[in-house]
């Protein structure tokens, strides 16, 4: 598996993993994605601003996620998090049905971390929907800590972090 930044040429491949994305969440009733989002626009647009990656496994495109170093929302929890030093985030991570379920996730999460050290963070933070179990659990398994809540688009969304 490698993570790389994504190009432009690349949106048009990375649509169709955050549409299958979108159907599996529907799937069990999350509704996190349900509305559009993440839109092509948001898609391209994190690509541009050189946040956007794809997961490669085998030279196909299995993955997207967008890696920021800060997140405006992330400035007010309902709680505290763990630590008050550069951190780096992860969001809109989607896998094509191809490779859902294969236990990708804690792979995604340490080469993220690599990176993360590259970048000088001592810390992943994520948050997800209260409707996504699966998310929480793979969180949970992997060690982040349930550090409170923090508001995206007008709604809580719980939030984690894990130490480096």
């Amino acid at each position: 598996m490698k993570i790389l930044q994504a190009v432009e040429e690349d949106a048009k491949k990375i649509m169709p993993i955050i549409e299958e994305a979108r159907s599996f969440q529907l799937s069990y009733g999350n509704m996190q994605w349900a509305y559009g989002y993440p839109s092509e626009d948001l898609i391209k647009e994190d690509i541009i601003d050189g946040i956007g990656y794809k997961i490669m496994m085998n030279d196909e495109i299995a993955g997207y996620m967008a890696i920021v170093s800060h997140d405006d929302s992330y400035d007010e929890i309902n709680g505290k998090w763990l630590t008050d030093g550069p951190y780096i985030a992860i969001h809109r991570l989607a896998l094509s049905d191809k490779w859902r379920g294969q236990g990708l996730f804690k792979s995604i999460i340490e080469k993220v971390i690599e990176l993360g050290k590259l970048k000088g963070a001592s810390s992943l933070r994520i948050d997800t929907d209260n409707s996504n179990p699966i998310m929480k659990h793979l969180l949970e398994k992997l060690g982040f800590i349930n550090t409170g809540s923090v508001i995206f688009e007008g709604s809580a969304k719980p939030s984690y972090e894990l130490v480096f």
